[in-house]
């Protein structure tokens, strides 16, 4: 796990501008930033500026894309529309980042927005995403009961929306899928961090561990299958509400 405790949770001295997404996550992708060469960086969906605004103070030249930029409230930085569904208006490999925190599952076509975000960034450039964890043991075990792996909607709840499908999660997406999107588009997992530990899904810890070994004693084929590898991950099946993959673009920048 990550160490966030050095990581401030205020939000700026003039600005008074909090997180869309969980203060957490941003404080997980802030801390592993900070220790990082700055550089371009592009955050999509910038929500109310949050992220991008403490990026830009600890250095990054950051570029703000939202589907809704009315909502962005940092001042001295511009955000331009950005439907993550169809396309990013920058040209390719301009980036030494990109930051996508909780986008992707409010996307109806995520397999295009990843493919964007590789297109812009630079051979050798790093992603960030973070997704909620459908994979921890907890996710699981609601899935079993209720068979859902996130809230369902009604057409009430999207009238009442404003008839605007990117305010629901559309692509609850699982990390074999998210991983496949990745290696399309030359993206390679270095790291998966998680936003916290959640102490009560080592309740269930006996059915992990039955898992793990189900896991040992398959055959290598069956492993490389089911992607063990990264599926019974301590990050992750453990891991709390949200996971964030950090990815490189293949080649050198």
């Amino acid at each position: 796990m990550i160490k966030t405790d050095n990581v401030s949770d205020s939000t700026s001295d003039n600005q008074k501008v909090v997180p869309k997404a969980r203060t957490i996550i941003h404080k997980v992708i802030i801390d592993w930033l900070s220790t990082r060469p700055k550089g371009k960086l592009l955050d999509a969906p910038a929500g109310y500026g949050h992220l991008s605004m403490k990026l830009k103070e600890l250095g990054f030249e950051v570029i703000c894309g939202e589907i809704e930029p009315e909502i962005f409230k940092v001042e001295g930085l511009e955000c331009i529309f950005t439907d993550l569904n169809k396309n990013i208006q920058a040209p390719d490999e301009s980036f030494d980042y990109v930051c996508c925190v909780d986008g992707l599952e409010h996307m109806t076509d995520p397999y295009r927005a990843v493919e964007e975000f590789s297109r812009v960034l630079k051979p050798g450039g790093i992603g960030i995403f973070s997704i909620p964890n459908y994979s921890n043991i907890e996710k699981r075990f609601q899935f079993f009961l209720k068979g859902s792996l996130t809230k369902p909607k009604t057409i009430d709840d999207y009238n009442k929306s404003g008839r605007n499908l990117f305010n629901f999660h559309n692509s609850p997406l699982t990390i074999t899928i998210l991983d496949l999107m990745f290696d399309i588009n030359q993206l390679k997992i270095e790291e998966i961090l998680r936003d916290k530990i959640k102490l009560k899904q080592y309740f269930f810890l006996p059915v992990v561990l039955a898992m793990k070994m189900v896991a040992a004693l398959s055959s290598e084929r069956s492993r490389r299958k089911y992607r063990y590898d990264i599926t019974l991950k301590d990050e992750v099946i453990f891991g709390g509400n949200t996971l964030i993959f950090i990815v490189r673009k293949s080649g050198k920048s």
